[in-house]
């Protein structure tokens, strides 16, 4: 008899998957002191030329954003409590950090306790493709509607 394995678990973390949850947490930890360390930019976008990287090229060529546009000053907004400003600079911000905080408590959980949430590997891909296609959808109708 043939058992359907879960989509989603709690799953046992071997040695080598724990340095992997660590490397995943110190990701984390990065992106938050480099949001708090930049100042979120007024205008919605730019925040990331504090970094010493060039404009957007696409915004720079054609005066609308790309899908990328605004998404450092979004999450530095976040992380700044400066909510309007955030979801005025790009909503998919919010994804961003509601997903970082999500990696961040699964492989603190797998670090402490060596179990982590696992989901499976073809549902896990759908929501992936799902996420990248409503970002490159909220992108191109930004980029349309654009005044």
């Amino acid at each position: 008899m043939l058992t359907e394995a879960r989509w989603i678990e709690l799953a046992p973390v071997s040695g080598w998957a724990r340095w992997g949850h660590a490397l995943l947490l110190l990701g984390v930890l990065v992106m938050v002191g480099v949001g708090l360390y930049l100042t979120p930019d007024p205008a919605g976008h730019g925040t990331h030329q504090q970094l010493g990287l060039p404009p957007c090229t696409i915004y720079y060529l054609t005066g609308r954003p790309c899908p990328s546009c605004g998404l450092t000053t979004s999450v530095s907004a976040i992380l700044h409590g400066q909510f309007g400003l955030a979801w005025r600079a790009n909503p998919m911000g919010y994804g961003i950090v509601a997903a970082a905080v999500i990696v961040a408590l699964n492989s603190l959980f797998a670090l402490l306790w060596g179990r982590s949430v696992r989901i499976e590997n073809t549902r896990f891909t759908l929501l992936l493709l799902a996420l990248l296609a409503l970002w490159l959808l909220h992108g191109v109708v930004r980029f349309a509607l654009h005044p």
